[in-house]
């Protein structure tokens, strides 16, 4: 029995020296306009477009939606414990289910974590093996005694992989709260974007209402593109900082020699608007406000992909356990991406999208239909043809056909997802 027992152990410790490190690198409200590698010629991003150009990059990866106005809440709680939107509102500190760090901690995983948390259910001293400083969701400010907080992020970052030590695989997951309001940074960060170089999509307007149908607008009525412009340049100033912070990272990692024995992956929580279909928030069903960069670098994969294909943000830990083949007991809502990856295999069809009850959106292909329950409104976009959602499709020819189409999808996602929002009645019409 002993020797079986030594044989066991032996084979398990083969097995985690063996194991590849894991690092979640997690920006928040940065929206894919905010990445060179995901077509931004003007951002100033040259670590973040490394690691796309070494691995698999998805450009329409979705945040479900939120429940409240601080939409990187439901972001992190879908995020950390694998729930889709409504069950995951239901998380608080009795209920909890198993969490991303103990799935990889069952695993023989050291965990680690710095950065912005604002979740429920646990806190990260409990279910990481060590912690960094913990940030608040809000800062009322970058600038602290012991430096600016993406600074401060990045560096213990940098010193848990420069002192790390340990024959087990570690997986560590560093959160910025950059780009995040207030975006503050230094006058060399804010130089690389001049205000009269920003161009805004063509889905800004200047002086029109905002829009109406979406709530908690960060701005004045009506919109100024030119406010618009300097927001953008705050934010991609506080990109740019945060992405000289991530070159610090990799670089740890290649000084440990870790680098081509760690999967990195980039990601944001959600994306914002500044003037898009006159909207200056992150809580609407647009795609400026509900897509945010993906990016998974595998080193056993390095061929660059670029993927299309609507996915999830939070897919990525299903995505992870899948690569490594982890073990867990875990009830997981979201979907492994590693068929899409290796072989271009679809993991869905549709992607549902709600924000409170005031906004419902399903996707099917390349439709896009955007429900306003209080308003009663209806906005239906072709995102191929239309990626600003621009051009209203309601009442075309064939429009009436594909409402139904999509609203028959949208209430099996409802009870997928325990969305207990009616719409029937609503829109009555469709149903008849």
């Amino acid at each position: 029995m002993r020797q079986f027992l030594f044989i066991s152990t032996l084979f398990f410790s083969i097995q985690l020296i063996g194991q590849i490190n894991v690092l979640i690198i997690e920006s928040d409200d940065q929206s894919n306009q905010a990445v060179g590698a995901f077509g931004n010629p003007f951002m100033v991003t040259p670590n973040i477009d490394k690691l796309a150009a070494e691995g698999t990059s998805f450009t329409s990866a979705y945040n479900m939606g939120c429940w409240s106005p601080a939409v990187c809440v439901p972001s992190r709680m879908m995020l950390i414990y694998g729930k889709y939107l409504w069950k995951a509102q239901k998380i608080n500190a009795r209920n909890k289910p198993i969490s991303m760090p103990e799935i990889f901690k069952q695993n023989g995983y050291e965990t680690y974590m710095t950065g912005k948390w604002h979740a429920w259910g646990n806190y990260p001293k409990n279910i990481f093996d060590t912690t960094g400083t913990i940030t608040e969701g809000q800062l009322k400010t970058y600038k602290t005694s012991k430096g600016h907080i993406t600074n401060i992020t990045g560096d213990e970052a940098v010193n848990y992989i420069r002192n790390y030590k340990k024959k087990k695989p570690f997986f560590a997951y560093v959160a910025f709260n950059a780009p995040h309001v207030p975006r503050e940074t230094s006058q060399n960060y804010y130089d690389l974007y001049p205000i009269e170089n920003i161009e805004l999509p063509p889905s800004v307007k200047d002086g029109l209402p905002l829009n109406k149908n979406v709530k908690y607008q960060y701005t004045n009525n009506p919109l100024s593109a030119k406010t618009m412009k300097k927001r953008v340049q705050q934010n991609n100033a506080m990109v740019t900082h945060m992405d000289k912070k991530i070159g610090d990272i990799i670089k740890a990692l290649k000084d440990k020699k870790m680098y081509n024995n760690t999967i990195i992956v980039f990601m944001s929580d959600h994306g914002i608007s500044f003037g898009e279909n006159n909207n200056a928030t992150k809580v609407a069903v647009y795609e400026p406000n509900v897509t945010a960069p993906l990016i998974i670098r595998n080193p056993k994969d390095l061929s660059p992909k670029k993927i299309k294909d609507r996915v999830y943000l939070q897919d990525i830990v299903p995505t992870l356990i899948d690569i490594l083949n982890l073990k867990t007991v875990a009830k997981l809502d979201f979907k492994s991406l590693k068929p899409l990856i290796e072989k271009q295999q679809a993991v869905r069809e549709t992607i549902y999208l709600a924000m409170f009850n005031a906004q419902r959106a399903i996707i099917k292909g390349d439709d896009k239909l955007i429900l306003f329950p209080e308003t009663k409104d209806l906005e239906l976009y072709n995102l191929d043809s239309d990626p600003w959602e621009t051009n209203n499709l309601i009442n075309t020819a064939g429009a009436n056909k594909k409402i139904k189409g999509l609203l028959k999808d949208f209430l099996v996602w409802q009870k997928k997802a325990k969305d207990t929002l009616d719409i029937t009645t609503t829109y009555s019409k469709y149903f008849n």
